[in-house]
């Protein structure tokens, strides 16, 4: 990952992610693949049809970020959707065939025409995005001022 982010200070992130996701019992592995995403997002489409999304999600999440998995893998995610409880040979055709393709290139174009220019990506009405891992009291500010500002009758209304 190194050779794509040479500025980039992996061990200092990965430190840092611990950190942060310790109190939540989320631990992060090495961080030296860093995965095409796209048929996983094509499987996470799979696993939401079959009613399975919530629980591959955060299976495919640990495999990438806890166990270093490469989750642009077919194997990988057969093995991760398997393990939810979903159809191998199911979630394999639909990979092979690209059955969610489009849906996922519609929802990167979505993204793309609402701002989204980096993830996580979280969008707060009202306030400007909060982009990245940031501290989870950049959240509780956000939060707050966005309470704030709904208990505050609006001009013009």
């Amino acid at each position: 990952m190194t050779e794509c982010f040479n500025q980039f200070d992996i061990d200092q992130a990965s430190i840092t992610c611990n950190q942060r996701g310790k109190p939540y019992g989320i631990v992060f592995g090495d961080m030296a693949l860093l995965s095409n995403t796209r048929l996983s997002l094509e499987a996470a489409e799979y696993a939401r049809e079959h009613g399975a999304y919530h629980v591959f999600h955060n299976a495919v999440f640990k495999a990438c970020f806890t166990d270093g998995e490469n989750i642009g893998d077919m194997d990988v995610l057969l093995d991760v959707g398997e393990s939810c409880g979903l159809d191998r040979a199911g979630l394999q055709a639909s990979l092979e065939e690209h059955q969610y393709a489009e849906l996922v290139a519609q929802g990167s174009e979505a993204a793309r025409s609402a701002g989204v220019t980096a993830l996580p990506m979280f969008i707060i009405e009202g306030l400007p995005p909060i982009t990245g891992a940031v501290h989870e009291s950049t959240f509780r500010k956000a939060l707050q001022e966005a309470v704030k500002r709904q208990a505050t009758p609006r001009e013009n209304e």
